[in-house]
């Protein structure tokens, strides 16, 4: 039976643990409010981007299939190389520790890769390992990615590998509130058939150095900067989450510690109890013996 002392000891290490959840929230939480703003105007900003980048290709469709029948291709806006293949891509995290999102984003990623034959790549260490454990056999590409920040260079040799592909599908965690983050799908068509956009009301442009130059670049840089914003979002959601996760924590933790307080008083009392009787019989006794 345990004892008053491994009570005791048992919460002195609850208690460690408590500190220790509290400082992960805490940090989580700076770090939410520090990438917060930043991530919630981007959205606006690419949403504007993408809208500009739409416009000049219905604009100039004819132009753009002119172009296309040069290179002898399909009549298909893009002008870089892709093999025609298909990458899902995974946005999960290097540590745990981060509540529910990431789990549940590998959820959406995986019914995806098991109804069709994508390629696979994964972003994180985590991830990496929460899908092999459902995926053992499947072939992947893995990427190493820190969780907190998103330096120069650190997202090159992804972008290298995703943007040959024709099709790329994202998934990746989205902030929506403080308690509500959602896993996500961004999907990203390299070729986008003329035929959508010849519809539209045509504005007219004027071009620098060539209209596919300028259609190259807008390819190019549009899509790093998009993924680069794919991963903020994925940060917040999981610091967002980890805020939710170490209050849970935090509050199993003063529940454990209550409950273990009651034990303690309670074997300290039935202690006393123990030695207020073994007094009364000994005086019962010595009583007796009068």
């Amino acid at each position: 039976m345990i004892d008053e002392r491994a009570l005791a000891e048992e919460i002195g290490r609850i208690s460690t643990l408590q500190t220790l959840v509290r400082a992960y929230g805490e940090i989580a939480a700076i770090r939410m409010r520090k990438t917060r703003n930043s991530v919630l105007a981007n959205r606006e900003f690419l949403n504007q981007l993408n809208g500009v980048f739409e416009d000049v290709r219905a604009s100039y469709a004819q132009e753009v299939a002119a172009l296309a029948k040069k290179t002898k291709g399909p009549a298909r806006v893009t002008f870089l190389a892709h093999n025609g293949k298909t990458v899902s891509v995974l946005i999960s995290a290097n540590t745990g520790l981060y509540g529910e999102i990431v789990r549940s984003t590998l959820g959406l990623f995986l019914e995806e890769v098991r109804q069709n034959v994508s390629e696979v790549s994964i972003v994180g260490r985590h991830g990496l390992s929460l899908f092999l454990a459902e995926e053992p056999n499947r072939p992947y590409s893995y990427f190493n990615l820190p969780d907190d920040r998103v330096e120069g260079g650190d997202l090159d040799q992804i972008i290298k590998h995703i943007v040959q592909y024709s099709e790329i599908h994202v998934f990746y965690g989205k902030f929506q509130s403080v308690i509500t983050q959602k896993p996500e799908k961004l999907e990203v068509s390299a070729e986008i058939s003329l035929t959508t956009t010849t519809n539209q009301k045509p504005r007219h442009y004027l071009f620098e150095p060539t209209l596919e130059g300028v259609l190259t670049f807008f390819e190019t840089e549009i899509f790093a900067t998009n993924f680069e914003q794919v991963i903020r979002e994925a940060q917040l959601a999981k610091f967002a989450s980890r805020v939710l996760a170490m209050d849970r924590a935090d509050e199993n933790t003063k529940e454990e510690i209550r409950r273990l307080n009651f034990d303690k008083n309670r074997l300290r009392h039935r202690s006393i109890n123990k030695k207020l009787l073994n007094a009364i019989s000994s005086l019962v006794a010595w009583g007796g013996l009068k």
